[in-house]
């Protein structure tokens, strides 16, 4: 997708809103964002955005941005289950993929916001998950990092 598509796509995530509003589902408000393969995969290694630094998450990184280079697989999105949403769709996607993907992504937030196993799950994950990175790069600098490993 390149950026002449852009307005297509905004056209598209407000008409497939209102589709899905109409259909009966009732996901978070979602901002979206189109990323490089780089950047979503790095996000799938670790999780969440903002996590602390651990070599395993360079070794998931590498297996699973190597299986995408070989064309083994492929993360369309990423979604993250907060309110707002945010939602993480791949820059090499098609125009027409991304649409898809955003109708799919919908169905992610409404089952976020409305599936009762999904209640008590705190919303401002991305907040806590970069206070405890920042608690963790603390400990290493008082600490040591190989004491911290």
């Amino acid at each position: 997708m390149d950026d002449r598509d852009l307005p297509a796509l905004e056209e598209a995530i407000g008409e497939i809103w209102e589709t899905a509003r109409r259909l009966g589902l009732d996901p978070f408000p979602t901002h979206f964002e189109i990323v490089p393969a780089t950047i979503l995969y790095e996000f799938g290694a670790y999780l969440l955005p903002g996590r602390f630094s651990h070599w395993t998450h360079g070794k998931a990184y590498y297996t699973m941005k190597s299986a995408y280079d070989y064309g083994l697989s492929k993360i369309y999105e990423l979604v993250i289950n907060a309110n707002p949403s945010y939602a993480f769709l791949l820059e090499t996607n098609s125009l027409l993929q991304n649409k898809f993907v955003v109708a799919h992504v919908f169905g992610h937030t409404d089952f976020f916001k409305n599936n009762i196993w999904f209640a008590p799950t705190n919303r401002q994950m991305l907040e806590t998950v970069s206070q405890n990175a920042q608690r963790i790069r603390q400990y290493g600098i008082e600490e040591g990092d190989l004491e911290v490993e």
